[in-house]
């Protein structure tokens, strides 16, 4: 079943405006623009991300509070949930676009 935001198979969008300071603006705008994507697509998927982490938070949250003391996990491995289960995703590009994978030989001195 589609999420409740698609409807025959197309993204329902509307549209909104947002400030942000003209910094942010200008590293966004480069970002996208790398990315080889709109700074719309750019800001969407950057909220996506936001609200993914927030979910998944929220379910690290959840098992934790399912551990008896006696089992609960120590600081250190507190930690290690926690870094393991908010680790950031690699950024999608698109072909073609960016930066070489390619390493560059390096230069004689």
């Amino acid at each position: 079943m589609l999420p409740p935001c698609y409807r025959a198979g197309m993204a329902v969008t509307q549209k909104i405006s947002v400030a942000m300071g003209r910094d942010e603006l200008t590293l966004a705008r480069a970002a996208a623009n790398e990315e080889g994507v709109s700074l719309s697509a750019y800001v969407t998927q950057a909220v996506r991300e936001r609200l993914d982490e927030r979910r998944r938070m929220e379910a690290a949250r959840e098992v934790l509070a399912t551990f008896a003391p006696e089992d609960f996990p120590t600081a250190a491995e507190q930690r290690a949930l926690v870094n393991l289960w908010t680790r950031a995703r690699p950024l999608r590009s698109r072909p073609g676009r960016g930066r070489s994978s390619r390493k560059r030989p390096l230069r004689a001195a």
